[in-house]
């Protein structure tokens, strides 16, 4: 008898699981549970007997009652105060450093085994989508991924679409709506709440759960709710320990609660939608949007019954419509300094949903926002304008002039009365966890192109900012801090911070308003402890050798603080491994591609953001530690794309085949790489995470794959001489979508230096400052003028760049032409052509990226290469690759390949482009080729040479006053310029015979020109 629940229902909740607190930033100690729990030893054991349990729950109930002892809660701060100042009154200070800090609030957050977690995804699965449906038209959190066809949440990692994505629509769409009912001449009003403390007075009483178990049972049948009774068995034991008084809670912290959360308010969303008709009605959690149209706040209001204008509309609107009943009470205010008191009586207004008591409106984060139609939108505007800049903070690639600059602008906020030029006129300093994020995001960035490149003045103002309250209220920027200083190789800086947050934690005591109980202040250390012990952890899982045991040890026997951990020095070492292992770090920042998922990071520390660790292996190295860990893969937490696979893929046979003296992947096995990098792909993206393929059988599933396949590229022999010495393959990328209009071209003008060549054959790259900038220039130069391509001069970009450019293309859409400097292997000098294509399959976008060596090294290169005792490989057959993508038809060359007549014939009548990369001092003799080429084989030519040598330029078969579209030399600064070719026109032209040619626009395509090929096109 087959079970109800396989362990692929189980692996499959798993991955969602993992995959969801990979990406969410608020649940650290989250993913230490799960680094801890795949990285033991019986990690199958317990997804074994979670299985056992699902398919027999009423004999194993001690299994999950087991599971439910273990559950406990972690207390965390909300809020935090200073002292009261001793410098008396209208006084401001930059020193956010005092003896103690005051814990105002704290949250309580569910802590319960993993098994629990995965349980809760089940039940989201199985039974709990059902609920999505009751209230998705206006909740915009915890909104699920389900399949348009079954209705179910899809396969694969996604369980939620992205939270980040999901803000910014509901903020931006009720902007948006209020700027367009104001530009139709009508007035509109917004309104933003904020229900209080509302996973806390959420009381799923007896009647709510039978509803909820019959709402499920009418909409899956017979299917039963096992998942929904476990689900409020695990609230109610939370709810058992959890200290906060209150009759319902919801525990913040496991997944099941976004939902149930969200379907609590249902009734809530209906009423104020029925009763207010708004133009726009929005809820993200417990923050509310609402967008009334035709609607303006009146002036003046009842001052005997109502405090001011926002009690008079709330009544109006709320109160009198039945949404909403008032409280009033009484609230003491004491204003206390060093030298003073005085108590304050307010009166309180409290906003309480008709239906439910529970449901509080907090009064002191209601806003409403009026606009009159015939007054002014600068506001509105402004509004926008800076959610776009924030929404672009990463389009273009960081300034790094710019960065340091901007970081006081970016991190404090001052508050005016009076004009900006006034010093008088400020009344307020504030930091802005945004900007702070954003500028260690930008730094962490940069450095990543370089090799361990200290910035004093960075170090000193992330050190000087991080100080104080302000160190802890900006505790979910730990990590990016210690982050930051392990890329860059600065343990001096690495230990300040700790030491400075270490000390910051000890200083928090009890606030007396309201107080917090000495239990719980207590606890907030122990978690602010254990969440940078987590900091720390992620941090050096990046490069596990940046401290060692002793380093740890020898820092933490310093702390004789009570609440903190004696074994903080141990476990945070155990940590770090098991995030490698569980590759739980973060994955962008390291720099080779999925150099993290290989089996060599299981038997030695690996420094996942050093560039050169693969390429300087020992030439006995072990290949095994080479190969995929097959775990890894199986449960990677994030999507990966093909050309990480095809990088990586591409790098370790360049590395096996340099030990072994032989270069068989340039002349026989290019295509086979393509084919092994895809089939890992898909093994990984799809046949592990879609149940689909459970069902099918081994032909089947091959079936889909290469179906799959031909969606991303297809390969194929072009063409071969009759010895087979010289030819082509094709390369097409079929989900590219076809330029209509004019192609646009972006040609770099950049100075490649000879020094620099230099390093990358005999050194270490360099990849100073100054060329990081001219690197990032050229690319945000390329998405300013939204080119189509852009073409960089031969051995103009180090190889370790190359993540960059292939991000790049894959975000922008872009393809990339670019010479790679040479890289090292085993005394082997590779010169490379990298071609970056660009394409888009059902809204996943990637890229192809193709990999060619230099067919013709120049006398000058082999020279400079034997004269330091190198090697300048040689090839035994010549192949080069027609590319067809978004429509075009094009090919490229490395600079001296162009010498040899036979090369760069190839192409003739088969082509619409051709691209050269060139390092040249010979520019009149590659001027005349560029020329001939153009006519001989009559296509568009475009060649970019170091900018100190000039000619880069784009030119057509026309005559001479008219064949160049771009040309230039010199200047100093790197910087693209934009050509656009015309593809149609020229094919058109070129399906005339010659008789029939107009050479006004044209020349006469050549002798024995194969019209058909531009048909065909």
């Amino acid at each position: 008898m087959k079970s109800k629940f396989e362990m692929k229902d189980v692996e499959l909740a798993y991955r969602k699981l993992k995959s969801y607190v990979y990406y969410d930033n608020f649940s650290l100690l989250l993913r230490q549970q799960i680094a801890e729990f795949e990285s033991s030893p019986n990690f199958e054991e317990c997804l074994s007997k979670l299985v056992e349990f699902l398919n027999d729950p009423v004999n194993k109930r001690n299994y999950f009652e087991a599971l439910l002892n273990e559950i406990n809660y972690y207390v965390a701060p909300k809020k935090f105060s200073r002292e009261p100042f001793n410098y008396g009154d209208n006084i401001i200070s930059n020193n956010f450093t005092e003896s103690s800090y005051l814990l105002e609030k704290v949250n309580y957050f569910f802590k319960g085994p993993v098994e629990l977690h995965i349980i809760s995804i089940l039940w989201i699965l199985k039974e709990g989508y059902v609920l999505h449906k009751d209230y998705h038209k206006d909740n915009y959190a915890y909104y699920l991924e389900l399949n348009s066809e079954s209705g179910n949440v899809v396969d694969g990692l996604r369980l939620f679409k992205p939270y980040f994505d999901q803000y910014q629509r509901w903020r931006d769409k009720g902007v948006d709506l209020a700027k367009n009912i104001v530009a139709e001449d009508t007035d509109v009003v917004v309104l933003s709440l904020d229900i209080k403390e509302y996973y806390y007075n959420i009381n799923y009483h007896p009647d709510l759960q039978e509803e909820i178990h019959t709402r499920i049972v009418n909409d899956t049948g017979d299917k039963g709710t096992l998942f929904t009774q476990m689900i409020f068995d695990i609230n109610d034991a939370y709810q058992k320990v959890c200290p906060k008084n209150s009759k319902g809670i919801m525990p913040i912290g496991i997944l099941s609660s976004g939902i149930l959360a969200n379907w609590y308010l249902k009734d809530f969303d209906k009423k104020i939608k029925e009763e207010l008709s708004p133009a726009y009605y929005g809820r993200y959690v417990d923050d509310i949007l609402i967008v009334l149209s035709n609607t303006k706040i009146s002036k003046t209001f009842n001052n005997v019954q109502f405090n001011s204008s926002l009690e008079a509309f709330l009544h109006k609107f709320f109160v009198e419509r039945k949404i909403f009943d008032t409280k009033k009470t009484e609230k003491k205010i004491v204003h206390q300094s060093r030298n003073r008191k005085c108590i304050e009586i307010q009166k309180e207004i409290t906003y309480q949903f008709i239906s439910d008591k529970n449901i509080e409106i907090q009064k002191d984060k209601i806003i409403l926002y009026s606009f009159e139609s015939k007054e002014s939108q600068a506001v509105l505007d402004m509004f926008k304008k800076k959610i776009e800049q924030h929404s672009s903070a990463f389009w273009f690639l960081p300034n790094e002039n710019d960065i340091n600059d901007d970081f006081d602008e970016s991190v404090y906020e001052l508050t005016y009365t009076d004009t900006v030029n006034k010093l008088r006129s400020v009344t307020d300093i504030k930091q802005s966890k945004y900007g702070a994020s954003i500028f260690l995001a930008k730094r962490i960035k940069i450095s990543l192109l370089s090799e361990n490149k200290k910035d004093d003045k960075t170090t000193e103002q992330i050190l000087t900012f991080f100080k104080g309250i302000v160190n802890l209220e900006f505790s979910n920027l730990w990590e990016k801090v210690l982050t930051y200083f392990v890329i860059v190789d600065d343990k001096n800086a690495f230990w300040k911070f700790f030491k400075e947050t270490i000390i910051a934690i000890d200083c928090i005591k009890s606030s007396d308003k309201p107080k917090v109980k000495s239990s719980d202040l207590k606890k907030t250390k122990k978690y602010l402890g254990e969440y940078l012990m987590n900091c720390c952890a992620m941090a050096t899982a990046l490069n596990p050798n940046f401290v060692n045991l002793n380093w740890w040890e020898d820092r933490c026997s310093r702390f004789r603080f009570n609440w903190f951990n004696p074994n903080f020095y141990k476990e945070v070492y155990v940590l770090k491994k098991e995030y490698i292992t569980s590759n739980l770090l973060r994955n962008s920042f390291v720099v080779v591609p999925l150099l993290n998922y290989l089996k060599l990071t299981n038997e030695t520390d690996v420094n996942l953001v050093k560039y050169d660790y693969l390429r300087t292996l020992n030439p006995a190295f072990n290949k095994e530690g080479f190969q995929y860990d097959d775990k890894k893969l199986k449960y990677a937490p994030r999507f990966i794309y093909l050309h990480e696979f095809n990088s990586i893929d591409f790098l370790k046979e360049l590395i096996f085949q340099a030990k072994q003296d032989h270069l068989e992947m340039f002349e026989n096995l290019e295509q086979k790489i393509y084919h092994k990098s895809f089939d890992t792909f898909f093994k990984v993206n799809y046949e592990y995470r879609n149940t689909f393929y459970e069902s099918k059988n081994g032909n089947e599933v091959a079936n889909y794959s290469e179906n799959l396949k031909k969606y991303y590229f297809k390969i194929n022999e072009g063409y071969r001489s009759c010895d087979q010495k010289l030819g082509y393959n094709t390369l097409e990328i079929p989900q590219s979508k076809k330029i209509e209009d004019d192609l646009k071209i972006a040609v770099a003008n950049t100075k490649v230096k000879a020094t620099n060549i230099a390093q990358s054959l005999f050194e270490t790259p360099n990849t100073d400052k100054e060329r990081r900038k001219d690197f990032i220039d050229l690319l945000n130069g390329a998405e300013k003028v939204k080119a189509d391509i852009l073409i960089l001069p031969e051995v103009s970009t180090p190889y370790r760049w190359l993540p960059v450019l292939a991000d790049q293309a894959r975000r922008k859409q872009r393809a990339i032409i670019a010479g790679l400097e040479h890289i090292r292997i085993n005394n082997v000098c590779y010169n490379l052509l990298a071609t970056i294509l660009p394409m888009e399959h059902n809204g996943i976008k990637d890229v192809v990226i193709n990999f060619r060596l230099k067919n013709h090294y120049s006398p000058g290169e082999k020279k400079l290469i034997k004269d330091r005792g190198k090697i300048a490989p040689k090839l035994s057959r010549s192949l080069y690759n027609l590319f067809i993508w978004r429509g075009i038809y094009f090919s490229n060359y490395n600079c001296y390949e162009l010498a040899d007549i036979n090369h760069r014939a190839l192409f003739k009548s088969k082509v619409d482009v051709l691209f050269a990369s060139e390092y040249n001092q010979d520019v009149n003799y590659f001027s005349n080729i560029v020329e001939t080429v153009s006519r001989d084989v009559h296509c568009y030519f475009v060649q970019v040479n170091s900018s100190d040598f000039g000619d880069s330029r784009i030119t057509k078969p026309s005559k001479t006053e008219a064949k160049d579209i771009l040309r230039l030399k010199g200047g100093e600064n790197s910087i693209v310029l934009l050509g656009k070719i015309d593809i149609k026109k020229l094919r058109e032209f070129q399906k005339t015979r010659i008789s029939g040619q107009d050479t006004k626009i044209f020349k006469n395509t050549p002798p024995d020109f194969d019209h058909s090929n531009p048909e065909n096109r």
